[in-house]
């Protein structure tokens, strides 16, 4: 079997918790989150605050009642402003992804997030084309 080539997926700027919906979908099945090094407490106060409530919201997804989403997103929303008075932004993306499992290889829903200075409308990442689960959780890259 060939190795996948790598791809390059582009990212969109997120201003309300209500654009991350599709993110959150994802992220149900897997989710890659990276960020910039906080250059301060403040800064990285609001990224642990963020990644917990996008976790705490893809874990809870299916179960929450439409009326609960609608204030998972507007906590989003929250942690969106938080972290953009500290002058960090997000953006993010919604793909299929191939992921090494094993000996087989399967396509399933990725969320890619990024927290960065970069105030762009759209941002780009480069990633292998194919991500592997391990033991620990995954997905690893190589």
């Amino acid at each position: 079997m060939s190795k996948p080539r790598d791809q390059t997926v582009e990212l969109q700027l997120a201003e309300t918790g209500t654009e991350l919906w599709p993110a959150i979908e994802a992220a149900q099945y897997a989710r890659l989150i990276n960020h910039e090094p906080p250059a301060n407490v403040a800064e990285e106060e609001a990224i642990t605050r963020f990644v917990a409530a996008f976790a705490s919201c893809a874990e809870s997804w299916q179960d929450l009642q439409v009326e609960r989403r609608a204030g998972a997103l507007a906590g989003l929303s929250a942690q969106l402003e938080a972290l953009q008075r500290c002058g960090l932004y997000l953006h993010w993306a919604a793909i299929e992804a191939g992921i090494a499992e094993s000996d087989r290889r399967v396509t399933m829903p990725l969320a890619i997030v990024t927290i960065s200075r970069t105030n762009l409308p759209e941002a780009r990442v480069r990633l292998p084309g194919e991500l592997e689960v391990t033991r620990d959780g995954g997905p690893t890259t190589h």
